[in-house]
Parts: C-alpha cells; sequence; structure tokens
C-alpha cells in the first residue's frame, strides 16, 4: 500500500497516545475491569480445556475474542494486565482502521486525523481500550470490516461472485459478529448501499438475473454465517441464565414502559451524548453555522433541562461519560452511588455543551449526507439500524451509543474543509482535553482499585475467608465466581456472590459509604484523576443481619 501523507503522523499520534496513557495510569492494577472478569475467566477455560463454557451470568458471549483470548493468555499469561495490555493494542488497531477508513472516503489527511483523535480521546473507548471488555475489540473489527468493504467498492465486474474486499469485509463482519452480535447490522448496510449505488445491479435485480443474484454472495453468505452462529450459540449451546432472565424481562416488560422514558433513553439520550463527546469539532461548526445550530440547541436544552428537572437525575442523558470518564462511577461498591453526578450549575453546563454540539451534528449531517460516497454511507447506515435496534437493548443496559462514535468522527471528518489553523489548534486543544480527562479518570480508577485491594488483602491476613468479604462487583467476581459442574443448575450454583448474584451486606464490607447494620473499622481514600479531590472508602464490619441493594447488577 503507498504511503501518503499524513500517514505517519497519525500512527505516531495513535502509538503516542497509547503511550501517554500508559505512562499515566501505570502501573496498571491487577484488577479486572468492569464485566471482563468473565471474559478471562472464559478465555481461561477456553485454552485449558479446549471448549468453550460461558458463565452463567454473563450476557454477551463473545467467542472470537475469547479465542483470541486464550491464544494471548497461553503466549502472555492470564494476568488482568495482559489482558489490558491486549486491549490497548486492539484499540489502536481499530484507531489506524479508522484513519484510513476516513482516507478512503476522500478527507484530506488533517481532517482525518482530528476525527481519529476524537475516537482515540472518547472516554469510553480510551477507559475500555485498558481492558478485556467486548466494545474496542468489536469496533475494532467493525471498522476494520467497513475499510475492507471500501477497497472492494468499484470493481462489481471483476468478480461475479463479488469483490475480494467484499469478502473480507463480509468476513469481518461476522467475527464481529461472534463478539457482539449486532455486527450484522453491517452486512445489511452492505448489501443495501451496494444495490443502492448501482442502477444496472437494481435493473439486473429486478428481471431476477442470475448473474445479479449472484453479485449478492457475500452478502447472503454473511448472514447465513450469522443464522448459523446464532443457532450454535443461543439453540444448540446452553444459554446462560443472565442472558435468559434478560430476554424474559424484554419480552414481558417491554410494553410497561411509559413511551416517555423510550423516547428519553432512545432518542435524545444518545443524540446528547454524540454532541457531548464530539463537541470538541461540533463546536467549531456551531461557530460557522451558529444560527441554525443555536436555534436547534435552544430546543433541545429546554427539553432536556425540563426532563433533568422533572426526573432529578444528577447527569441525565450523559450515562456514558458519567461511568467510563473517571473515578466517580467506574468502580462498583456497596454503597456508592453509580454515575457520576454533575451537580448544580455543572448539571446544566454538561447538556447545554452536549444540546450545542447535538444540534451542530445535525446541521452537519443534513449537509454532509446526501453527498456520502458507498463507503461512507454504508457506516452512517450501519449506525442507523444500530440505533434503531437500540430501543430494546436499554433493557440490556449496554454501552450501546459507544458504537455510533465512529459514524459521527466520520461524519466530522467529510465535513472538514476550509478549516483555518486556528479553529484546527482550537479543536487539537479541545480534544486533547477530553482526552486527558479520559486518561485522568484511568489512572484515578487504577489508584483506586489498588486501594480497595490492599484493603482486601488485609483482611485476607487477619484470616478473614475470601467469601465473607465484598470488596466491589469487579473484584468479587474475580476472586468468587465458579462455574457450574456440568448438568448442575447454573443460577443455583453461582448464588450468593457479593454485588454480583448477591445484595446481601457481607460480614466484612469495602464501601463507599456507611451502611444500615454495620460498624465501621477502617477509612481510607480513592484519589481523583490526577490527584485531584478525593473519595472516602470505607471498610466495614456487619454488627446485625442487613441486606443491601446497591450495585448495577439485577439480582436472579
Amino acid at each position: 500500500m503507498k504511503l501518503r501523507r499524513g500517514d505517519g503522523a497519525a500512527v505516531a499520534m495513535v502509538a503516542g497516545w497509547y503511550g501517554l496513557v500508559w505512562l499515566i495510569a501505570r502501573p496498571i492494577s491487577h484488577a479486572p475491569v468492569v464485566d471482563d472478569w468473565l471474559y478471562v475467566t472464559a478465555a481461561r477455560v477456553l485454552a485449558a480445556t479446549g471448549r468453550f463454557r460461558p458463565a452463567g451470568f454473563m450476557q454477551a458471549e463473545p467467542v472470537a475474542q475469547l479465542i483470541i483470548g486464550a491464544a494471548v493468555g497461553r503466549l502472555f499469561g492470564f494476568s488482568p494486565q495482559t489482558f489490558d495490555i491486549a486491549g490497548a493494542a486492539i484499540g489502536a488497531a481499530g484507531a489506524i482502521f479508522f484513519y484510513a477508513l476516513a482516507r478512503r472516503c476522500g478527507v484530506g489527511w488533517t481532517g482525518a486525523i482530528a476525527a481519529t483523535a476524537l475516537l482515540l480521546c472518547n472516554p469510553c473507548y480510551t477507559f475500555l481500550s485498558f481492558s478485556f471488555m467486548t466494545e474496542v475489540p468489536f469496533l475494532a473489527a467493525l471498522i476494520g470490516s467497513n475499510l475492507a468493504f471500501a477497497s472492494g467498492g468499484g470493481h462489481r465486474r471483476a468478480n461475479r461472485f463479488g469483490s475480494r474486499g467484499e469478502w473480507l469485509g463480509v468476513a469481518l463482519a461476522v467475527i464481529a459478529f461472534m463478539i457482539r452480535p449486532f455486527a450484522g447490522a453491517a452486512i445489511i448496510a452492505y448489501a443495501a448501499v451496494t444495490i443502492g449505488y448501482d442502477a444496472e445491479l437494481r435493473a439486473e435485480l429486478r428481471a431476477a438475473s442470475p448473474r445479479a443474484l449472484a453479485r449478492m454472495a457475500p452478502f447472503a453468505a454473511g448472514l447465513a454465517a450469522c443464522a448459523a452462529f446464532w443457532w450454535w450459540l443461543m439453540i444448540a449451546h446452553q444459554k446462560p441464565w443472565a442472558l435468559a432472565l434478560h430476554e424474559y424481562r424484554l419480552r414481558n416488560y417491554f410494553m410497561l414502559v411509559p413511551a416517555r422514558v423510550y423516547a428519553e433513553k432512545w432518542l435524545l439520550g444518545p443524540l446528547l451524548y454524540l454532541g457531548f463527546v464530539l463537541s470538541p469539532i461540533t463546536l467549531i461548526a456551531a461557530a460557522r453555522r451558529w444560527r441554525p445550530v443555536g436555534a436547534m440547541a435552544f430546543a433541545l436544552f429546554a427539553v432536556s433541562a425540563a426532563l433533568c428537572a422533572r426526573n432529578d437525575h444528577a447527569g441525565w442523558g450523559l450515562p456514558q461519560v458519567q461511568c467510563f470518564a473517571g473515578w466517580p462511577g467506574a468502580l462498583e461498591l456497596h454503597g456508592m452511588a453509580l454515575q457520576f453526578g454533575w451537580r448544580g450549575g455543572y448539571r446544566y453546563a454538561a447538556l447545554g455543551l452536549a444540546s450545542v454540539g447535538a444540534a451542530a451534528l445535525c446541521v452537519i449531517g443534513a449537509g454532509t449526507i446526501p453527498r456520502l460516497d458507498r463507503t461512507a454511507a454504508a457506516v452512517m447506515l450501519t449506525a442507523a439500524i444500530y440505533w434503531a435496534a437500540a430501543l430494546p437493548l436499554w433493557f440490556f443496559g449496554d454501552r450501546y451509543d459507544l458504537v455510533m462514535v465512529p459514524a459521527g468522527c466520520l461524519m466530522l471528518a467529510l465535513a472538514w474543509r476550509n478549516v483555518s489553523r486556528t479553529a484546527a489548534l482550537v479543536a487539537a486543544a479541545l480534544t486533547l482535553a477530553l482526552g486527558l480527562g479520559s486518561a485522568g479518570g484511568l489512572r484515578a480508577y487504577n489508584r483506586g482499585t489498588e486501594a480497595v485491594m490492599r484493603e482486601r488483602d488485609l483482611l485476607l491476613a487477619q484470616g478473614i475467608a475470601r467469601s465473607e468479604i465484598d470488596a466491589g462487583y469487579g473484584l468479587d467476581g474475580a476472586d468468587l465466581y465458579r462455574y457450574a459442574a456440568c448438568g448442575i443448575d447454573q443460577q443455583a450454583s453461582e448464588a450468593g456472590i457479593p454485588m454480583v448474584t448477591s445484595y446481601a451486606i457481607a460480614p466484612y464490607t469495602i464501601a463507599g459509604a456507611p451502611l444500615d447494620g454495620t460498624e465501621i473499622i477502617e477509612r481510607f481514600s480513592w484519589p481523583g484523576p490526577f490527584g485531584f479531590g478525593v473519595r472516602p472508602l470505607y471498610v466495614l464490619k456487619r454488627v446485625a443481619d442487613s441486606t443491601g441493594a446497591a450495585g448495577r447488577k439485577s439480582a436472579p
């Protein structure tokens, strides 16, 4: 592949960013990140037994990721640090794929670098890159699929059964499907834009021409592969009980949720989230198109502020920023608020910034979408299908907004024209500020988990059994989770794990606040980003029978 101007700078930027974040966040703690203890454990079982055996508590079944994890673990060991570094390497690859994709779509090198930096500095992307969670590997495979599909454009007659690029793009989409099944949207989008951008093919399909049907072979094969994998995983294979529980809730409770809640969670929430995390560039567009942006932003802010005041949600509409931008919400302990709270005026300042960014993104989209080429249209259509399908995903509490960020970044890259040097410097400074906030949150998370681990180890040194210590969701899962024996009821065998499958107050609890029925035996602190601020934490001893209802997971 011929290198173009800016390619070396893009690679250097990606490598430099991950190096900087590593220096800021290190040492990476020997602790799981959110749910990745489930996937590390399943990868270890796969490496040891050669069998795919998901945990009953697992809601996602990323088979392709577990195969990679088993290989990485055999080579480098199964420590959390190994998988954090592997996740960062996958995140870096995804960012480079995105830069190449933007260039394939006709974006200049400065616009492609600016949009890639915005993806890298996204709070979710930075945080989850240093983990073995599914989001970043899924995105990397999906963006790689988009890039391969781009290379297959314009060669319809080269192969009657589709181009090599289309086959590779579909194959990578199937791999992404084996991490998270929503990648099927990409294959549908590829087929749609292939038909939509080829008038001759449309005519042949209307005539049911065998040649036209053969031309759709890559997409038909990809969807068939996804369907076969889905059947094997969800029907022929034992389904995790946690996934079955959420499917039951989806079937039975979907119509019981007020339409207002769906409108907030499905339409307005993701739009405000995208406006917030893309604001370093959308603010530049807002300054250039201030009249239509201002009117839309005012309307969005008025609606979101009214809902925020009515519902009294501390940070309504920005869950991904709350949970993964930093230290207040990433570690889950008993007695700790589940989300980062935008308090007082900060709440409305955040909503104002998100409203301006969302309005600018809509204005940019209105001018950009009609001029999309085949590849960019496929990326946007994939995001649109995903967004439409996200309505029922609300039941799963998923971080689905992140999947739409690359499409937003690509849209901004396509609109990056005639940007002055001053505006580019402002966008770079704002992007760096967003990134440093994300990196600072990662640093604080690692320092916080290390502090919790020290208190856990001190309790163990006193002869207290690990099963009597609630050290938070991730550590409890990594330390106490056990696989049910074959033929044994998974849900019954896995019951009673603090903060995972039980909310009862353990004899000893490391908590974010004092709890009823306990006494404080130790106080310690969780440092804030870059040492600014602290969060008090407590080691509690149960003095009476007590139950609690803290934590993110749903009780079985």
